[in-house]
């Protein structure tokens, strides 16, 4: 029998799923059960785009047991277990081998369905069954609650045994406030409001520093204890010597021992325990000796070793020379802790026990919430954090989070709950699931209500237009008012020629000057028919007609030959390693797509000679679209006799993206249905992905598109968007393939919550959410409360949303059953694209009559679902008994 262990190394996930607010910076917990990357104090990737160039590196040394939990299990007559919730990549900290009884946790199973992560922890020796819930306050429509700085830390302790079980948790917390600084000038207090207890980290100093603010530890079940203020090596380990001995301090020795924490601290440093020269003891008298050995002993790691020496000689303190002794024993150490690097006055713990009988569950919950307020640009523009709106400090937050504790919870779990209520293959599910952490990674929210995310984290920009095109779908179905605010804010940087801005950099009041590319303005004018399709609001219409005219005026001019085409200055664009020429097909399909919405704005504008005038160069345009046509796809450009043979997997975005929002099209089902079947056999392999293009056999290369750094790339905002495409055209198992690839190839990189395109953490990949949308054939045109359902399977179980409410779609061969969970939802016209005759329509419980034009079925009366309620149409299809109620 072989001795050795042989020990399997699976990749690990390199990042973990993001927690906070949107736009507050983020945590995030890690499938080793650690909160790392505290992207939270207005430093690092998050806040800049070159960290070191504008000196904003993270924070010093705080990526290690920032926030570590730790559980403590004793039942009668036995000794106490206890391990600790994470595991560590790094050695450091408590030193648990020399001291066997702190143990990591053996097992930790890691499951983050955003917004909540789930944590199984596994030990034998545990006598208790634990998992934790990490939860981010998000909340869909409710930006407030949503914008909130910080997350919960739900523990569920069950004891599995037949006997009493006494139960402590305990998260210790570095402080972060004026880390990095001189003077840090910290203030740790605790407060106990009901069931509310709450450490604070806050300063004095009123230095305009990123990371000078405060931070906030709460615990709201249970018997709290505490340690306010201590040196931070206490928390892990350090060895006190000197004349009385050598002893191993840490607070993990007491909560060991006795299931709790001593409710000690300081508040604020004592600077008068800082002497300069410590021989200065001996000339102090007895009177201000006791003063200080009095403050030590207000520290936990001061009143640990004074009780150790008073069990075993208390007559040493008895005498001035002893207390001198043992006084300059722990400054001489208080000192060596302060020149560590993170060492120093200012961390803190909290506890909770509980007493638990056999079978008994409880829950105890943690909060962490944050306030650091002074978010400055590195053009030195302030811009600050909507939730400063809000509250003024980390406790404020931590008061909302606990007041409306339960209606937030209960809303994030029935949102992730929705999220993952569908019977489609879970590859289309993850992504859509996986994306949403990529919108609280990447967001700023300024105190002006400015909304931008990062293309990419810390790199090119905010809310770039071409990317937002891709992405933001999901943040119009869940937080309409930032969507619109991102497309209004674009419109201050609108050129007087009409070209839009193409991203944000460094802050929301510059931009880049990139209005060069030439796929941004049709871009900017279907986002906005899209955003007032799904909304309704006519005061955003009316704020952004003037710029869609201009916009829409902008690109008709690159028109040379008037046949409805952009034909010169079409080189720029979201695909920018490529040098497009003459009429690109991605161009002119996104012109195409833009007059089509352009002239359903000037509908609803009442502007019909600009309706016209669009639609004339509409007709025209689709037309002279097939000059592009080779007879197997569309070339990629075409200028005069030249043509660049290139197969572009994305040549016709724009169709995709007008069967999403619910326009009409630019091109027929054939040629879509064969540009599909030659990017399936050229540009898709298992092993390879979909790549963005690739020169079929026999064609001619040019030199700027073989070969260039995009080209055999995987872009999975690209790849979303083509497996959207497949299942618009009834391509289930090419769309599910192309899914699948992309979940199963960022699992084997380790790298799920970080798509890599230009920068990490990337926006395009938001595009996921279009699958949802894609799958279910679900449309909302909330401006005439129009709602069409065109499944993409016989029967399907699947959430829907819009920004008023969503609920989950349930269709069964004969019925098809729309369920409201929250918000409401507004109905005068229904097209149900199945088969089978209308029989039935039944509204909130009540039957209602209705009259049918086509495909289409017209109730006699608006209908108004509110949460709790559906709308179930009942189909009699051929040759059966209509479907039942």
């Amino acid at each position: 029998m072989r001795a050795v262990r042989t020990v399997t190394e699976k990749q690990e996930q390199l990042h973990g799923m993001a927690l906070g607010g949107i736009g507050t910076g983020s945590v995030e917990i890690r499938q080793n059960g650690s909160l790392e990357d505290w992207e939270i104090f207005n430093l690092g990737l998050w806040a800049a785009s070159d960290p070191e160039k504008h000196n904003k590196g993270n924070l010093p040394e705080y990526d290690q047991d920032v926030l570590p939990f730790y559980v403590r299990a004793k039942q009668e007559g036995r000794e106490p277990v206890v391990r600790k919730l994470s595991h560590g990549r790094k050695i450091g900290g408590f030193r648990s081998v020399m001291y066997s009884f702190l143990k990591n946790v053996e097992t930790i199973r890691w499951t983050p369905d955003f917004p909540i992560c789930h944590m199984e922890y596994e030990d034998p020796g545990l006598p208790v069954e634990l998992k934790a819930e990490f939860m981010s306050p998000f909340v869909p429509r409710d930006t407030k609650t949503s914008g909130m700085p910080g997350f919960y830390v739900n523990f569920q302790v069950k004891n599995k045994t037949s006997e009493t079980a006494e139960v402590s948790l305990m998260g210790t917390l570095k402080n972060p406030v004026n880390r990095g600084l001189a003077d840090r000038k910290l203030k740790n207090t605790v407060k106990t409001v009901g069931e509310r207890t709450t450490l604070l980290m806050e300063s004095s100093s009123d230095i305009k520093a990123e990371q000078n603010g405060s931070m906030a530890l709460s615990v709201l079940d249970g018997v709290p204890s505490y340690i306010k203020g201590d040196y931070a090596e206490f928390f892990g380990a350090y060895v006190l010597g000197g004349t009385f001995g050598c002893s191993e301090e840490s607070c993990l020795f007491g909560f060991r021992d006795y299931g709790e924490l001593p409710n000690l601290g300081w508040e604020e440093a004592d600077g008068e325990l800082h002497m300069p020269d410590l021989e200065a003891l001996k000339d102090l008298g007895e009177e201000k000796i006791e003063e200080m050995l009095e403050s030590v002993k207000k520290l936990a790691s001061g009143y640990r070793p004074w009780k150790r020496l008073t069990e075993v000689r208390p007559d040493i303190l008895e005498t001035a020379e002893g207390k001198r002794e043992f006084l300059g024993i722990l400054l001489r150490q208080y000192r060596n802790l302060e020149e560590m690097p993170c060492g120093g006055f200012g961390d803190g713990a909290l506890c909770s026990k509980v007493i638990l009988q056999p079978g008994e569950s409880r829950t105890v919950t943690f909060l962490v919430t944050w306030n650091f307020p002074n978010h400055i640009s590195t053009e030195n523009s302030y811009v600050g954090h909507k939730y400063t709106c809000w509250c003024k400090n980390a406790e404020d937050a931590a008061i909302y989070l606990t007041e409306n504790a339960e209606e937030i919870q209960g809303r994030v779990r029935m949102f992730s709950e929705t999220l993952q209520n569908c019977s489609a293959p879970t590859e289309f599910t993850r992504n859509w699931v996986i994306q949403l952490s990529t919108l609280v990674k990447c967001s700023w929210w300024a105190c002006n209500g400015d909304f931008g995310i990062w293309e990419g984290l810390g790199s090119c920009g905010f809310h770039t237009m071409d990317i937002t095109y891709y992405g933001s779908y999901m943040i119009l179905a869940l937080f309409p008012e930032l969507q619109l605010r991102q497309m209004e804010m674009g419109t201050r940087f609108q050129r007087e020629d009409g070209r839009v801005h193409h991203f944000f950099r460094p802050d929301f009041e510059h931009v880049d000057g990139g209005y060069d590319r030439v796929d941004m303005n049709p871009q900017f004018v279907l986002m906005v028919c899209r955003d007032y399709m799904w909304t309704g609001d006519r005061e955003y219409l009316k704020l952004m007609w003037e710029p869609v005219v201009k916009a829409m005026a902008s690109t008709e001019k690159l028109d040379a030959d008037k046949d409805g085409l952009p034909d010169h200055d079409t080189r720029a664009n979201t695909y920018d390693a490529w040098r497009f020429r003459g009429i690109p097909s991605y161009i002119a399909g996104l012109w195409l797509a833009s007059l089509t919405a352009a002239v359903h704005l000037a509908e609803e504008m009442q502007e019909e000679e600009l309706a016209a005038h669009w639609r004339e160069i509409l007709a025209k345009g689709k037309e002279s679209f097939k000059k592009l046509w080779n007879g197997e796809y569309f070339s990629l450009w075409m200028d005069g006799d030249e043509r660049d043979e290139c197969l572009m997997s994305g040549q016709l975005d724009a169709a995709w993206y007008c069967r999403i929002m619910g326009i009409p099209g630019y091109v027929e089902d054939g040629y879509i249905t064969k540009v599909l079947d030659q990017v399936w056999r050229h540009n898709y392999t298992e092993e390879g992905g979909l790549i963005n293009a690739s020169y079929p056999e026999g064609k001619k290369p040019t030199l700027y598109t073989y070969g260039n750094v995009q080209v055999e790339s995987n872009w999975s905002g690209i790849e979303f968007a083509l497996s959207g495409m497949y299942l618009e055209m009834g391509e289930f198992e090419r769309a599910r393939a192309i899914a699948a690839n992309v979940d199963g190839r960022y699992v084997q990189a380790g790298r799920i919550f970080n798509h890599e395109e230009c920068g990490g953490h990337y926006y395009r990949p938001l595009a996921a959410w279009t699958l949802m949308l894609s799958l279910s054939g679900f449309r909302y045109d909330r401006a005439r409360a129009a709602v069409t359902i065109a499944p993409k399977q016989e029967t399907l179980t699947i959430p829907w949303f819009t920004c008023f409410g969503y609920g989950v779609l349930k269709v069964t061969e004969n019925r098809v059953e729309l369920c409201v969970l929250d918000g409401k939802m507004e109905v005068e016209k229904l097209q149900v694209r199945k088969g089978g005759m209308p029989e039935r329509l039944v509204a909130g419980g009540a039957e209602i009559a209705f009259q049918r034009e086509e495909n289409t079925i017209m109730p006699a009366e608006r209908i108004t679902l509110n949460s709790g309620e559906a709308l179930i149409l009942c189909l009699a299809m051929a040759g059966t008994a209509p479907g039942g109620l």
